[in-house]
């Protein structure tokens, strides 16, 4: 069985001109070089602008469109900063940012059977990370059970011939915690940066060997000499109180906060979630969402590891 669901809550933003690439290259954590097309398809890549003090402004899913265009898939609540501040730096780049919320949409894609894209006449990648192009409709595929399709918003009535469209931000957050991949919210600007998110580990949204980008330095230094006293772990809870992105974590004997949410979303009689939090009492499993540390979280176990020289 093959779900479609409307994923209102992103927006596509697109970098079109001779210098999109070079001048991307110069603003985010992921190496844009490596999105280039060859035989309609493309590798895709998770990333984040930053701050120069390395704090992320704003995260995304990246894919080459075509020569002279990147799409970038964007929370919608941070577009119109994303775009304000990509234009800061734009100035001297033959590169025009272009907000595509109203002319694209976002369809998440779930279940393995793939025939009814094939169907829209769209065939999808055989690899996790990678895109196939056509026309102007980009298929991604995300996992094994999941893939995301960026379609011109005229044509998307298309997909309503072989299954209802409904609403799915929740799903597709839960389905992206579960995954352990998250991302910045309005809350979190500035809060984390991309090592906290595990970023360094997942679907290579950082890149430390294609040279200099705004906040690089630190992000660099982080890697080599820091040392990462937080990092992303998933949890679960029987709370029906909103967990919502930036609320404080606590451990037992310590008054300040040890963390904060990152991603989360109701499931069940409670919610799942991603949160930045002290290293130390996450693998104690003594994590809190009360500063009386009375009502705990369970640290569950992540889909990927965390390689030793990562973690510091």
């Amino acid at each position: 069985m093959t779900i479609f669901l409307d994923i209102s809550d992103h927006s596509l933003l697109l970098l079109q001109g001779p210098d999109a690439q070079k001048f991307l290259q110069g603003q985010v954590t992921c190496d844009v070089a490596q999105l280039a097309i060859s035989d309609n398809k493309s590798k895709t890549t998770l990333g984040a602008h930053c701050t120069h003090k390395g704090r992320m402004l704003f995260s995304f899913l990246a894919c080459g469109l075509d020569e002279q265009t990147i799409g970038l898939s964007i929370y919608t609540p941070l577009l119109a900063d994303a775009i304000a501040q990509l234009k800061k730096y734009s100035i001297f780049s033959k590169v025009e940012i272009i907000d595509a919320s109203s002319s694209y949409r976002i369809i998440g894609i779930k279940g393995s059977d793939t025939s009814a894209l094939q169907k829209l006449g769209l065939s999808p990648p055989n690899k996790i990370g990678e895109a196939s192009h056509h026309k102007s409709t980009t298929i991604i595929k995300l996992d094994d059970e999941r893939f995301e399709c960026w379609i011109p918003s005229d044509e998307a009535n298309k997909i309503s011939e072989f299954g209802s469209l409904t609403s799915g931000n929740e799903a597709w957050c839960i389905d992206n915690i579960h995954q352990g991949i998250a991302e910045v919210r309005s809350e979190t600007v500035e809060e984390f940066i991309p090592q906290m998110l595990n970023y360094q580990v997942v679907r290579e949204a950082i890149s430390f060997e294609k040279g200099c980008y705004t906040g690089q330095e630190v992000v660099a230094r982080m890697q080599y000499l820091g040392k990462l006293k937080k990092r992303l772990y998933r949890f679960s809870s029987d709370t029906n109180t909103p967990l919502v992105p930036n609320t404080p974590l606590y451990t037992p004997n310590k008054k300040q906060a040890i963390g904060h949410v990152a991603l989360s979303a109701p499931l069940n009689d409670g919610q799942v979630l991603l949160a930045v939090v002290n290293a130390e009492a996450a693998e104690a499993d003594s994590v809190y969402f009360d500063e009386n540390t009375q009502q705990k979280l369970s640290v569950q176990t992540l889909p990927y590891d965390i390689p030793e020289n990562s973690k510091s």
